[in-house]
C-alpha cells in the first residue's frame, strides 16, 4: 500500500507566530519523501525584532518512523554567532500555537551530545521518552549520528 502524506497549506496569514525576543517568518513547505520516509514540514526563519536572522525552525506534520524515532516534529537550528540566547526555545514557544493545531503532544528528539538542545527541550517541559538507535540508512546515522534522544512535548 503507498504511503501518503498529508497535503500542506501556507498558516494562515493572520497567525502571529512570536514570543519574547522572535518572530517566526513562514518561509516555505518542504514537501515529503516517501522513498525516505521524510513527511512534509512548515519550515519558518527565527528573526528578531530589528528583522535579524538568527536561524530557523521546522514543523514536521506526519507520523513515519523517521519522524517518531530519528528526527522529531520539531526541528531547529540557530546561527552560530547567535546561540546562548534561548532562541531556539523562543522559537519552539512561538510555533506552539501552530503545533497544538494538529497534535495535541509531539516528539523532539535531539543528539545526546548536543547539551544545548537537550537544556532546550528540557526548558520546555518536554518529558524525556527514551534514547533509541538510529539505524544505518538514516541521513542522520551517515552524518555520524548514532543515538536519539526522544521527548514527548505538549505545546
Amino acid at each position: 500500500m503507498a504511503r501518503v502524506f498529508q497535503q500542506l497549506s501556507a498558516p494562515p496569514a493572520d497567525l502571529e507566530l512570536s514570543y519574547g525576543q522572535v518572530l517566526l517568518r513562514f518561509d516555505k513547505i518542504i514537501p515529503g519523501d516517501v522513498e525516505l520516509d521524510f513527511v512534509p514540514c512548515y519550515h519558518f526563519r527565527i528573526l528578531l525584532a530589528d528583522a535579524c536572522d538568527v536561524g530557523r525552525i521546522n514543523f514536521r506534520v506526519g507520523e513515519t518512523d523517521h519522524v517518531t524515532f530519528i528526527a522529531g516534529h520539531i526541528g531547529y537550528e540557530i546561527t552560530e554567532a547567535f546561540r546562548g540566547h534561548s532562541y531556539a526555545l523562543q522559537a519552539c514557544r512561538a510555533i506552539a500555537p501552530l503545533v497544538r493545531s494538529v497534535y495535541p503532544s509531539v516528539i523532539i528528539t535531539s543528539n545526546p551530545d548536543n547539551l544545548a538542545s537537550v537544556r532546550t527541550i528540557e526548558k520546555l517541559g518536554a518529558v524525556f521518552m527514551d534514547e533509541v538507535p538510529i539505524p544505518p540508512h538514516d541521513p542522520h546515522y551517515l552524518r555520524g549520528a548514532r543515538t536519539k534522544l526522544r521527548y514527548r512535548w505538549n505545546p
